[in-house]
């Protein structure tokens, strides 16, 4: 093969090389423009509920670390106390509900 065909096949390979790199950096570019306006709309969608938010005026709970010991130790303690009564109830409800479908008199009943 002359010296010119071969200069010619790497010519051909180069353009192919460039071309492919043109575009996937054309792919690349879009891609980018769109994360920038997925951003920019996250953004957006943020300071909205930022602002609704704010208008609930629900405060934080404290912080455990800033408190004292006593303080801490007792409103656990509370917590503690508001849910055993809450499972107590919880129990005698479930055993109220027991005791109606345990004491109903199968011959008082009309089946048919």
């Amino acid at each position: 093969m002359a010296w010119w065909g071969w200069l010619l096949i790497w010519g051909v390979l180069a353009l192919a090389l460039l071309g492919m790199l043109a575009l996937f950096a054309v792919r690349l570019f879009r891609k980018v423009v769109g994360v920038f306006h997925s951003l920019g709309d996250l953004a957006s969608t943020a300071d909205v509920l930022d602002t609704a938010d704010d208008g609930h005026g629900e405060k934080a709970p404290p912080v455990a670390l800033l408190q004292k010991r006593s303080v801490v130790v007792a409103r656990r303690e509370l917590e503690r106390e508001r849910f055993e009564d809450r499972r107590a109830a919880r129990h005698t409800r479930r055993i109220d509900r027991a005791r109606t479908l345990i004491g109903v008199d199968a011959n008082s009943r009309k089946w048919f």
